[in-house]
C-alpha cells in the first residue's frame, strides 16, 4: 500500500480505530492518522508488524511542509506473485505514487467504480494490463482517525477492452464480472499481469450479453473526463533563425499524402451520396440579448 495522504479534513475528534494495539513505543512514531491505518493492517496481517511503507523524505509530522490532504482515503492494490519470483515487486509503489500525485496536482478524488485510463502496461513491460478500475478494498475497512474518516480504495489492473466497457456501461458492472472469473481477478479482484485474454474472450457469449444488458437497462454512469491538453501555436513567426530550423525538422505535423487525401474525399463524397436527407431535423436559431440560443422544434 502506497501512502496517499490518509488524513482528512480536519473535523471532531473520534474514538481510536478498533484492532490489535500497537506497542507504546511503536505508537509513539507515528502521527495518530497513520497509527489508525497501521491498526487496520495490523489486524489482517498480523504476522507483519512492520509493515513496508513509500513515503516522501520529509512529511509533515517531521515539520514537512504538507498537511492534511483532506482526500481521505488510501490506495491498495493486490497483485499476483509470479513464479520464482522471490520479492515483491516495487513498481506497484511507483504506480501508486503516480496516482497520488495525480490527486494532489488536480485536486480530483477518486471514488469507487472510477477508472483510470493509464495506457501503458501497469509494470512496464508487454502486458495486456493498461487501465485501472477502482472499487471498495474487499478485507481493509474504513477506520477512523482523529482527522475523520479514511476509507481503502483497490486498484484493479484491466484490458483496453474492459476498460471501454466500463466507460460504456459502468466501472461497478465490470468488476462484477471480474469477480466472476477467477483467472481474471475473481472474489479479491488480484491483478495478474500475465494474463493474456479479456473476460469477453474467456466467456465470449456470458460476459458480452450481461455488459450489452446492462447498457439496456442502466446506460452508463460516466460523468466526466478529466484531462489536460497542451498546444503550441505553429503558426507564429519564429523569433530568431534557431527557432525557425527547429519549427521547420521537429515541430510541424505529417502532412497528408496525396493518396490519402484522395481517399478521404472519396469516402466523404459516397457518404454525402447516401446520406441525401438530413439524420436530424433542423435547429431554430433564436437570438437572445446578444446569444444564440438553439432550441429544438
Amino acid at each position: 500500500m502506497a501512502e496517499l495522504r490518509p488524513s482528512v479534513a480536519p473535523g471532531p475528534a473520534a474514538p481510536p480505530a478498533s484492532g490489535p494495539s500497537a506497542p507504546p513505543a511503536f505508537a509513539s512514531l507515528f502521527p495518530p492518522g497513520l497509527h489508525a491505518i497501521y491498526g487496520e493492517c495490523r489486524r489482517l496481517y498480523p504476522d507483519q508488524p512492520n509493515p513496508l511503507q513509500v513515503t516522501a523524505i520529509v512529511k509533515y509530522w517531521f515539520t514537512g511542509t504538507d498537511g492534511p490532504s483532506g482526500f481521505g482515503f488510501e490506495l491498495t492494490f493486490r497483485l499476483k506473485r509470479e513464479t520464482g519470483e522471490s520479492a515483491p515487486p516495487t513498481w506497484p509503489a511507483e504506480l501508486m505514487q503516480g496516482l497520488a500525485r495525480y490527486v494532489f496536482q488536480s485536486e480530483n478524488t477518486f471514488c469507487s467504480g472510477d477508472h483510470v485510463s493509464w495506457h501503458s502496461p501497469l509494470d512496464n513491460s508487454e502486458s495486456r494490463i493498461q487501465h485501472m478500475l477502482l472499487t471498495e478494498d474487499p478485507q481493509m475497512q474504513p477506520v477512523r482517525t482523529p482527522f475523520g474518516v479514511v476509507t481503502f480504495l483497490q486498484i484493479v489492473g484491466v484490458c483496453t477492452e474492459e476498460l471501454h466497457s466500463a466507460q460504456q456501461w459502468n466501472g461497478q458492472g465490470i468488476l462484477e464480472l471480474l469477480r466472476t472469473v477467477p483467472i481474471a481477478g475473481g472474489p479479491w479482484l488480484i491483478t495478474d499481469m500475465r494474463r493474456g485474454e479479456t473476460i469477453f474472450e474467456i466467456d465470449p457469449h456470458l460476459q458480452q450479453e450481461r455488459v450489452d444488458k446492462g447498457i439496456e437497462t442502466d446506460g452508463s454512469n460516466l460523468s466526466g473526463v478529466s484531462a489536460k491538453c497542451a498546444w503550441d501555436d505553429l503558426s507564429r513567426p519564429p523569433e530568431d533563425e534557431e527557432d525557425s530550423r527547429s519549427i521547420c525538422l521537429g515541430t510541424q505535423p505529417r502532412r497528408l499524402s496525396g493518396k490519402d487525401t484522395e481517399q478521404i474525399r472519396e469516402t466523404l463524397r459516397r457518404g454525402l451520396e447516401i446520406n441525401s436527407k438530413p439524420v436530424l431535423p433542423p435547429i431554430n436559431s433564436q437570438r437572445q440579448n446578444g446569444l444564440t440560443h438553439d432550441r429544438a422544434p
